[in-house]
C-alpha cells in the first residue's frame, strides 16, 4: 500500500466540558460519603491485614492516674495534707472558634487538641478552658456617692478579715509557746477551718489586703486623683502580709498569692508615682528647668565677653609685679655695685618659657559631645564647637530648691526602684501560665473578655462567672482595680477547695468593753507591749505629702 493510500489522521482536540457535562459524567461514581476524621489511629501494616479492628475510632485521651503523680505533701504539721486541687474542665468552645468555618480550596480544618490550642505550657491532666464567661450589661461609670460606699463595705470588711487572719494565726502555734493565744470559739476539729488553720489565716490576711486596696483604689477613681496619705495607711500591714506568706512553706499554687501580693505593691508604688509627676512635679520641674535656662544663657554670655587671657588653659596666679628680672641696682649687695644676681631660693621670681600653642587654650567641645542637651543649651551652640570657659561657665550654673520639691524627687526615685524590684519579683509567680495551670476559671474570664482596660468600674468583685481583664501597663498610673478584682477571683477558686468562707468564716472581733486593755490592735501603729509582728489597725503615723491632691477625710474605723 502506498503512503498515499493512508488518510492523515486528523489532530485531536482538547474538548471543553461544561459545567452540566461533568456533573452528569461523575454520576457513575455514585454518591460520596462522609470522609473519615482526621483522628482516627493510623492504618496497621499490610501484614495485620486480618487484625481484628480496633474497638474505637478515635482516640481517647486518658488521664494519668493519682499514683502516677503522688501529690507534694506539706512538711508543716498542721497541713501535712492538703484536699484534691480543683482540676480544669472542658467547656464549650466559644463562637469564634468553630470547626464549620469557611475555607479556601476544599481545605479541610482540623480542630487541634484542647491542651495544643495555646502555646502556654501547661502540666499534665490540666485543659485550657475556652468557656465564654457571662456578659454582665454594662453599667456606665458611677457617682462618687457609689464609689464611697463600695469604700466603707470593704474597708470594714478588710478590717474584719484582717483580725480574724491575725487571731487564726497565733492559735496555730503550739500550746507552749509564747506566740500561742486560743481562739475564743474554735472551729469543730473535723472543719476545714481546724484542719487548714494556717492555710485559712493566710487567706484571710491576703483577702483583707484585697479589700482595704480595693476601697482605697474606689475612693481615688470617684475623684481621679491619688491620696497618698491613704495609701500609707496599708503599708505596713501590706509587709506583714508578704512576710506571713513568704515565711511558709507553700506549694505552687500557693506561690500565686506571693506574686499577687508584690503585684499589688508594685501598681500602688506606680500609682503614687505617676500622679506625683502628673500634678506637681511636671509643673514644678519645667519651672525649674526655665529659670535655669535664663541662666545658663547669661553665663554663657558673660564667659563671650571676657577678656583674652581668662581664656587660658593654665591657671594664673595674681601677682603684685609683673614677672621680670628686677634691676641689679636694686638687689645688688652695698660693696659690689655693679655684680650680677646670682640663683636665689626665693624672693626672686624666674621667667617660665612662654607656653605652646596646646598649653594656651583646651580643645572645644565638638557638636554631639555637649554636657549640656535640649534646651537647656543655648541655640547658637547646637551646631558649631563650644569653647572650653564658655562650657564651664554654662555647667557653674547651680539654683536653689525647696524642701517640699526635693522630698517629692526623692520619693520619685525611691518608687521608681521599689515598683521595678515588686513587678519584678511579680512577674515570676503570677503571670498567664500560673493562671492557666492552678486557676482554669479565672483564666477563661480573663483571656475570653469584651472589656477594656478603662473599665475597672464594671465589674462586681463579687461576682465569680462574669469577665475580668489582666492588668495592663503599670506606668498608666491605672489598673490597681483590675489587680484586685484578679485577687478576688483568685481567692474565691483556691479557697473552695478548703472551704474558705472570706467575711463568713471570719472570727468576730471582740467588743471594745471586752477586750479593755489586752486588745491585740492598738489604735494606730505599734507599741511596746504589743506582740511580735502583730499587725497594726491599718492605721500608721505618715509623714506630709506635697503635691499629690488635699487629705482625704479620715477612713471609717
Amino acid at each position: 500500500m502506498r503512503p498515499s493510500d493512508n488518510p492523515p489522521r486528523p489532530r485531536s482536540v482538547k474538548r471543553t466540558w461544561t459545567r452540566d457535562q461533568l456533573l452528569k459524567s461523575l454520576e457513575i461514581i455514585g454518591p460520596l460519603h462522609t470522609p473519615l476524621p482526621p483522628t482516627l489511629p493510623p492504618s496497621p501494616p499490610v501484614s495485620r491485614s486480618n487484625s481484628p479492628a480496633p474497638p474505637s475510632t478515635k482516640r481517647k485521651y486518658d488521664a494519668p492516674s493519682e499514683s502516677e503523680h503522688p501529690k507534694r505533701l506539706r512538711m508543716t504539721p498542721a497541713l501535712s495534707e492538703r484536699p484534691p486541687q480543683p482540676q480544669a474542665v472542658h467547656l464549650r468552645v466559644p463562637p469564634h472558634i468553630s470547626r464549620n468555618e469557611p475555607c479556601e480550596d476544599g481545605e479541610v480544618r482540623e480542630d487541634p487538641p484542647v491542651a495544643s490550642s495555646s502555646r502556654i505550657p501547661v502540666a499534665p491532666g490540666i485543659a485550657i478552658p475556652n468557656a465564654v464567661p457571662i456578659r454582665r450589661p454594662r453599667r456606665g461609670r458611677m457617682d462618687i456617692k457609689h464609689h464611697d460606699a463600695i469604700h466603707d463595705k470593704y474597708h470594714n470588711a478588710g478590717r474584719l478579715l484582717k483580725y480574724s487572719g491575725d487571731s487564726r494565726f497565733w492559735s496555730t502555734f503550739a500550746v507552749g509557746k509564747k506566740e500561742y493565744k486560743p481562739l475564743a470559739n474554735p472551729p469543730p476539729p473535723n472543719s476545714m477551718y481546724h484542719k487548714y488553720g494556717g492555710l485559712i489565716a493566710r487567706l484571710e490576711l491576703v483577702d483583707a489586703l484585697v479589700c482595704f486596696t480595693y476601697a482605697i483604689w474606689n475612693r481615688d477613681y470617684a475623684r481621679k486623683t491619688c491620696y497618698r496619705n491613704s495609701w500609707s495607711t496599708i503599708e505596713a500591714f501590706l509587709a506583714w502580709c508578704k512576710q506571713k506568706w513568704l515565711s511558709e512553706e507553700v506549694i505552687d499554687a500557693e506561690r500565686s498569692f506571693i506574686g499577687l501580693i508584690t503585684m499589688i505593691e508594685g501598681f500602688i508604688h506606680v500609682r503614687k508615682m505617676a500622679y506625683l509627676a502628673h500634678n506637681q512635679l511636671d509643673r514644678d520641674v519645667l519651672k525649674l528647668y526655665e529659670d535655669m535656662r535664663a541662666d545658663v544663657d547669661k553665663a554663657a554670655t558673660k564667659a563671650e565677653q571676657a577678656p583674652l587671657p581668662s581664656n587660658l588653659g593654665l591657671p594664673q596666679k595674681p601677682q603684685a609685679t609683673p614677672p621680670m628680672l628686677p634691676s641689679p641696682e636694686s638687689i645688688a649687695p652695698a660693696n659690689s655695685a655693679n655684680s650680677t644676681p646670682t640663683t636665689r631660693d626665693e624672693g626672686t621670681p624666674t621667667s617660665l618659657p612662654p607656653p605652646g600653642p596646646s598649653a594656651q587654650q583646651r580643645a572645644p567641645h565638638l557638636p554631639g559631645q555637649q554636657t549640656i542637651r535640649g534646651r537647656l543649651l543655648p541655640h547658637r551652640y547646637r551646631d558649631v564647637p563650644i569653647p572650653a570657659d564658655t562650657m564651664d561657665a554654662m555647667l557653674s550654673v547651680t539654683s536653689t530648691v525647696s524642701l517640699p520639691f526635693l522630698q517629692n524627687i526623692r520619693e520619685q526615685t525611691i518608687g521608681t526602684t521599689a515598683a521595678a524590684h515588686c513587678l519584678r519579683e511579680s512577674q515570676t509567680t503570677l503571670n498567664l501560665t500560673t493562671l492557666v495551670r492552678f486557676f482554669p476559671t479565672t483564666f477563661a474570664r480573663v483571656i475570653n473578655t469584651t472589656l477594656l482596660p478603662t473599665e475597672e468600674y464594671e465589674p462586681d468583685i463579687e461576682d465569680e462567672e462574669g469577665e475580668l481583664y489582666w492588668p495592663g501597663q503599670a506606668i498608666t498610673g491605672e489598673g490597681l482595680g483590675w489587680v484586685c478584682l484578679l485577687g478576688k477571683a483568685m481567692i474565691k477558686e483556691f479557697g473552695k477547695a478548703y472551704g474558705y468562707k472570706g467575711v463568713d468564716g471570719v472570727v468576730p472581733k471582740p467588743n471594745p468593753e471586752e477586750a479593755g486593755s489586752n486588745a491585740s490592735f492598738p489604735a494606730s501603729g505599734y507599741h511596746q507591749h504589743q506582740r511580735p509582728g502583730s499587725t497594726p489597725s491599718g492605721h500608721t503615723p505618715h509623714g506630709s505629702t506635697h503635691g499629690y491632691s488635699s487629705q482625704p477625710p479620715p477612713l471609717p474605723r
